[in-house]
């Protein structure tokens, strides 16, 4: 009988180390250093004597700033994943909270980043009294309401598309909810969510701007976190073109960074978990990817938290308890029903409360009324919120408030109604940045708004601004779907070319709208152009990338087996769109279309005010009115703004998107 022995090689016991930890050790050393640097700066003293934060236009601080830039976004990813698998496992496997959640989610991802840091600036620097990680948590934070909502999208759609087949064969394994979850569940969202994870975290440099420039109350200015967005905001703000060639040079090599070394390895690693019968022979490839497979310290730190995984897969077996149907029993139906009513009911209610405690923050005691009578806007004379002006109205004994507002109610009451004007008042009424009614006794005689307050007139306004909004919103987006959809296709049937198109659509979602703004003034003011029309297109900017790497992640994540028979039955031009890659793209484009139009929306309250030194464009809409009450501390204006768009966007996608939505689940997956 002839028998088998095992080679010498084999045999020979296996060495600690390998000649490809040379490199992968180093590099670990290298970022655990850069990790200690960034936190040391992140965790500085920082208190009420503190000096205002502020950066440098030396290009030679632009390493540092990426540093600490990066450490934000990262940061901020971690919590997006986190924020991604609870809440659309929630929202996905409980159809009860769906209706709650859902809604929830597209009334969020519309608020615009200045409103969540208005918001939240203030409490973050509560909880962290005395130092700088206080405004770093609040930045943190922007850069998180930037990214998750596509992630979620992403992961909720990928959840409610799983093939019927996987579904059963998990029931015969008698995998249990947690099993179920990380060997089915994952596993086939994993190539999509990777995609919009990249899209996100591109679309978070579009707001870093916005996230590390801080409006403090109590400050007279802006407080600059030593990062690229706020080196970019000094460099609008002094008209420093050179600063903004610098800037986008950095945003460049900081993107092919994080590609080579997160992005490019994870989506080649993703590919083992296409769902798909015959594997193609073209697939990603990565050379961080094969360094980390082939080095033997990265290995160990990989099966450290095996003990704990197994562990938790042990306990959370199913054994002896018997699954869960696929479908609800019969007899449960009734129950169901009565319990469907209770939970609608309950809905209803808590919105009602919710609303009309909103609504008496936004008009006042009153709801906006006073004696039967409607009041009228009260508004703001310091319109620019200049400390020197609020200074002088302060000397007049006209108290401002803390952001600097003086509300044209204090000014009828420091002049009896308008009648008696001093000298020096009059004076001041005059100064440029601040307004005045024409007729300021006629003004006084109307029963205004409480200081701070919104009056019913100033909400149709608004609503008016939003409907504006909502145009530039639909034309953009329907334009750019027309353009990056074939692309998008065209790139994702093809491996080799998606790998080199990665980094560069990265860039492009990177790059922040700010940096256009020299060349979009320059080229309004230059040729008189009408600014309602041609600062619009800033808006979808960033939002247009969204669909385009939908269409990659959708088109790429075709199974090859249907390729296969596409080519067989000779499927060519028309036909092919139409049975094979529309429907089969159906699901991510969706998910791209609803990220899109909440971007596009969110990016209004950047694309509606363009400033390039002392040069300032402003079109009609909501995201303007947002622009100009965001006052470092959230307010009834803001909050108004706020609410406007989350319930335009939330009919927006009611109407249009939740119906595609559900389309992709009954027709368009791979059952």
């Amino acid at each position: 009988m002839k028998r088998v022995f095992s080679s010498p090689e084999v045999l020979r016991p296996r060495a600690p180390f390998s000649r490809w930890d040379l490199v992968v050790i180093p590099g670990i050393l290298l970022l655990l250093l850069l990790l200690t640097l960034a936190l040391r700066g992140a965790t500085a003293p920082y208190g009420p004597n503190t000096p205002d934060l502020t950066v440098s236009l030396n290009p030679v601080y632009l390493p540092y700033y990426g540093l600490r830039t990066l450490l934000r976004m990262l940061a901020a990813l971690l919590l997006s994943l986190t924020f991604t698998l609870i809440y659309a496992t929630i929202a996905a496997k409980i159809p009860r909270t769906e209706r709650v959640l859902i809604p929830i989610l597209d009334f969020l991802q519309s608020l615009p980043i200045l409103g969540f840091l208005t918001a939240t600036t203030a409490i973050f620097l509560g909880l962290f009294r005395g130092n700088l990680f206080g405004l770093e948590a609040a930045s943190i934070f922007a850069i998180f309401s930037s990214q998750v909502w596509n992630m979620t999208f992403s992961f909720y759609a990928s959840l409610r598309t799983v093939p019927r087949e996987l579904q059963e064969a998990a029931a015969l394994l008698r995998l249990s909810s947690w099993q179920r979850f990380w060997k089915l569940e994952v596993p086939f969202g994993l190539p999509n969510l990777v995609w919009n994870a990249m899209m996100s975290v591109s679309g978070g440099w579009f707001f870093v701007v916005a996230s590390e420039v801080i409006r403090v109350v109590g400050r007279d200015h802006d407080q600059y976190l030593p990062g690229v967005g706020a080196y970019i905001a000094l460099a609008i703000q002094q008209a420093d073109v050179q600063a903004m060639l610098w800037a986008g040079l950095t945003l460049f090599l900081l993107v092919l960074l994080y590609d080579q070394l997160l992005f490019r390895p994870v989506v080649a690693w993703a590919e083992k978990f296409k769902f798909e019968q015959s594997e193609s022979s073209d697939t990603a490839q990565s050379w961080m990817l094969t360094l980390l497979q082939r080095a033997r310290l990265s290995q160990h730190i990989a099966r450290l938290p095996q003990p704990l995984w197994e562990w938790l897969w042990f306990r959370s077996a199913r054994g002896h308890r018997p699954g869960v149907a696929l479908e609800p029993a019969p007899r449960l139906r009734l129950r169901s029903r009565v319990a469907d009513l209770g939970f609608n009911l309950l809905i209803v209610l808590g919105s009602l409360a919710l609303m009309s405690g909103f609504l008496g923050y936004l008009l006042g005691s009153g709801l906006g009324f006073k004696g039967g009578q409607m009041l009228q806007p009260n508004p703001n004379l310091n319109t620019q919120l200049s400390p020197e002006i609020a200074q002088r109205f302060a000397a007049l004994d006209i108290a401002p408030g803390t952001d600097g507002s003086v509300w044209l109610s204090q000014l009828c009451a420091a002049s009896r109604g308008g009648q008696a004007l001093s000298s020096s008042l009059k004076a001041l009424l005059d100064t440029p940045g601040v307004w005045a009614p024409a007729n300021l006794a006629a003004a006084c005689q109307a029963p205004l708004a409480p200081a701070g307050k919104v009056a019913w007139p100033e909400v149709l306004e608004v609503l008016k601004l939003g409907f504006f909004t909502a145009l530039r919103v639909t034309f953009f987006v329907l334009l750019v779907t027309l353009i990056w959809l074939p692309i998008g296709v065209y790139v994702g049937l093809r491996p080799r070319l998606t790998q080199w198109v990665q980094p560069l659509a990265q860039f492009g979602a990177a790059f922040p709208a700010n940096l256009l703004f020299p060349l979009f003034v320059v080229t309004i003011v230059h040729f008189r152009l009408n600014p309602e029309i041609w600062v619009s297109p800033l808006m979808v900017l960033g939002g247009q990338w969204y669909i385009l790497f939908n269409a990659i992640a959708g088109s790429a994540a075709i199974p090859n087996d249907l390729k296969e028979a596409a080519r067989i039955y000779g499927l060519r031009g028309w036909n092919r769109w139409r049975r094979l890659i529309l429907p089969a793209i159906f699901p991510a484009f969706v998910t791209g279309g609803i990220t899109a139009t909440g971007g596009s929306w969110n990016a209004s309250i950047v694309a509606e005010v363009v400033k390039w030194g002392d040069t300032t464009l402003v079109a009609t809409g909501l995201g303007a009115y947002i622009a100009r009450w965001s006052t470092g501390e959230f307010n009834p204006h803001v909050g108004l703004g706020m609410l406007v768009m989350g319930l335009l966007v939330l009919t927006y996608n009611r109407l249009i998107w939740r119906r595609l939505y559900q389309l992709a689940e009954e027709r368009y997956r791979l059952d």
